[in-house]
């Protein structure tokens, strides 16, 4: 029982796909008989595309479009079937329309496929050992398939949905660990080479970024209970941790790399580890029900306290300040852990301000608004581009699968190029080379099973098949591409046992799509510069934004609910700029973007956020040693600053405490200060400094004259 509690999400997903599919074929199948049940299978697996970990409510809206798609191409796919010209046009449409769902986001990615999976299963229908039904009956046995299997999974995501829940926020956990890990590695100087790039320390916020949004769709969407008020509180726990370990990178730089500098940054990193320790118990305690960690704030402040007042600096050192000011904010992130730890263990209820209609805003977006279409109706748009790319090459892949010496599956030569050809050249060499291993090792598998001539167990092993690609599509493509490759070559088998499984036919269509697929993704190109006036300009807005909301004295309820929406909307534009950044790597270097210049922009872009974070953590935990006038005074013109720098328009502020000036990176007194009005005085002046640097950096990276997609 406790190894089936440590199943991860998609394993549980992938295990639900796989009885789901099952069920599908059996119920079909003894009502209305085996032809039936195998075209409801084809339904049911290209409607499973769209059923990933969500909450029940948002299944059927996902789920049903793609079981209605799969049933209409699958007609259309039998009325073309006798011509090569018409069924070559009909791959180009369907081709193109269904790509251009991506304009919903990567949460359309799974429907986007779901209608040229069904083509290909529609393709791959063979009438002599199926069952000879018209096309008509195929649709509609695909629809009702797809529907079946929509009724299984709503029900499969109520069963699983607290199950789900908590698997999210361990994972929520468990990436908050490991962010706490590599930052505590880098506060120690033990990270170099590739790895001290601001691009790796940003992959790893952006893996944490995607596990806290991940948590929230589940989380937030709950009904509410003791156990979700818990549940929400420890999210909104993680999600004020990070924000804390963001600014925990400001200032360590100048502790320096003597001897009394290494030995206070290892005290901080050794904090930080030992938080990272009590994070992944607490993990441990929503998964598995271990006991949860023993925390006492106090104790671990006294023990950082006793360890950095153990370094030998020299007498009068200036840094000893700075060091009172990073020890006060890892107490903050001691505090905050010590809460989540008391929180879950808390027998009472007590009420909450965060209501669903107050979360809500934090849930990611769903549905499928045709208006979202509009903005990508031009060449210029990414998603037309790809739209387009895939449409030619998928359809010239069937016409010269059909031109080939084995031409009985030209299909195979069209699904290879589909799986492979992604919407960036990074994705696309990824998907290549795993597709071509995985495929080469799920012939292996097909040839021991060939020789089985017992139709259960081929269709056991077909089902186990749909649920690991299913789990490992997007985890471990290379595993998904070997189930996949038995669940083609299987089809055959299970309907004529002992038949030849086309093994070497595979594998030159795969090879051969691979191929096809990287090629293609020169044409329409669209490389990640051509993406940076746009993501810029997000970003610029994102950030103007969120300065706006979090220079603030004393903001409202209200005013802290747009701080935290402005910030996550920040975190996504920043992830997309690292995101191009990490996909440009693998890009001609004629088109490449500069190195220097994207370094140059994430880092101050990050050290933004981080200067805000600090300002408003200071704001809200230090108000009562802060001086009310002065703060008062000084925030509004920051604010203002900042957000005239963002936006492109010249600065006005006048106060010489908002001014940058040459002693903006040193520190004021801070052991033994009442007032530390003076840190929140360098924090602003920071902040206009990172601004305007940053607008500079990201000014850089826009493409000259002449230059395109």
């Amino acid at each position: 029982m406790r190894s089936l509690k440590r199943l991860e999400a998609p394993h549980l997903n992938g295990i639900s796909v796989a009885l789901g599919v099952a069920a599908t074929h059996l119920v079909i199948g003894a009502l209305f008989g085996e032809t039936a049940g195998l075209a409801a299978v084809g339904g049911a697996v290209c409607a499973s595309l769209t059923d990933v970990p969500n909450p029940p409510q948002r299944v059927l809206p996902r789920v049903l479009p793609a079981a209605a798609a799969a049933a209409l191409v699958t007609l259309l796919v039998g009325v073309t079937d006798h011509s090569l010209a018409l069924t070559v046009a009909l791959i180009a449409i369907v081709s193109f329309l269904s790509l251009m769902t991506l304009a919903w986001g990567l949460r359309a990615g799974p429907l986007s496929f779901a209608p040229v999976l069904a083509m290909v299963f529609a393709m791959a229908w063979d009438p002599a050992a199926g069952g000879a039904i018209s096309p008509l009956a195929h649709a509609l046995w695909v629809g009702v398939g797809g529907c079946v299997y929509a009724a299984w999974a709503r029900g499969s995501a109520v069963l699983l949905r607290h199950r789900l829940r908590e698997l999210a926020l361990a994972h929520a956990l468990r990436a908050t660990e490991r962010r706490l890990r590599s930052r505590a590695q880098r506060i120690a100087g033990a990270v170099g080479g590739a790895e001290a790039s601001i691009r790796a320390s940003i992959a790893d916020d952006v893996v944490l970024a995607d596990a806290l949004q991940a948590a929230r769709d589940q989380v937030f969407a709950a009904r509410r209970s003791p156990r979700s008020r818990r549940q929400t509180d420890l999210v909104l726990g993680l999600i004020e941790l990070r924000d804390l370990l963001l600014a925990s990178r400001l200032d360590i730089e100048l502790l320096g790399q003597d001897f009394p500098g290494r030995q206070w940054r290892a005290a901080l990193a050794d904090t930080l580890r030992h938080l990272a320790d009590v994070l992944a118990a607490l993990a441990d305690t929503v998964t598995v029900g271990a006991p949860l960690p023993e925390v006492s704030a106090d104790a671990w402040r006294g023990q950082l306290a006793a360890r950095l007042a153990d370094v030998s600096a020299p007498a009068g050192d200036s840094r000893s300040h700075l060091v009172s000011a990073l020890q006060s904010r890892v107490g903050h992130m001691l505090d905050d852990v010590a809460t989540m730890v008391a929180r879950q263990a808390a027998a009472d209820d007590p009420a909450s301000p965060w209501t669903p209609e107050r979360l809500a805003p934090f849930v990611s977006p769903e549905g499928w608004p045709l208006a979202a279409l509009k903005g990508h109706l031009t060449l210029q748009s990414s998603v037309m581009r790809h739209a387009l790319r895939s449409a030619l090459a998928l359809s010239f892949a069937y016409a010269l699968g059909a031109a080939l010496p084995w031409a009985a599956h030209p299909f195979w030569l069209m699904l290879s190029v589909a799986v492979v050809l992604r919407g960036n050249l990074e994705q696309t060499l990824s998907r290549r080379n795993d597709r071509i291993v995985g495929t080469v090792q799920g012939c292996l598998l097909v040839m021991l099973l060939a020789h089985v001539e017992w139709v259960p167990l081929l269709s056991l092993c077909f089902i186990a098949a749909v649920g690991v690609a299913h789990a490992y599509v997007n985890r471990r493509y290379r595993v998904a591409a070997t189930a996949a490759t038995l669940m083609a070559l299987l089809q055959p088998l299970m309907l004529a046992p002992g038949s030849d499984p086309f093994i070497g036919e595979r594998l030159a269509d795969t090879v051969i799509g691979a191929g096809l697929a990287w090629l293609f993704s020169f044409v329409l190109p669209s490389w990640e510069r051509a993406a940076v006036p746009r993501l810029g300009a997000q970003l610029r807005g994102a950030l103007a934004r969120h300065a706006g909301n979090m220079l603030q004295w004393r903001p409202s309820a209200d005013a802290q609910l747009a701080q935290r929406i402005s910030r996550q909307q920040a975190y996504t534009a920043l992830a997309a700029l690292a995101g191009a950044a990490q996909r440009t790597r693998v890009e001609p270097e004629s088109v490449r973007l500069p190195d220097a210049e994207i370094e140059s922009a994430l880092s101050h872009g990050y050290r933004f956020m981080a200067l805000l974070g600090a300002v408003q953590h200071q704001v809200q935990r230090r108000s009562d040693r802060l001086d009310p006038a002065r703060a008062e005074t000084a925030l509004p013109l920051a604010r203002k600053a900042c957000v005239d720098v963002l936006n492109g328009e010249p600065a006005t502020g006048t106060d010489p405490a908002e001014i940058p000036d040459a002693n903006a990176g040193a520190w004021p007194e801070h052991l033994g200060q009442p007032d530390l009005t003076p840190w929140l005085l360098r924090r602003l002046r920071l902040c206009r400094i990172e601004a305007r640097e940053f607008v500079a950096a990201l000014n850089q990276l826009q493409p000259t004259a002449g230059e395109h997609q």
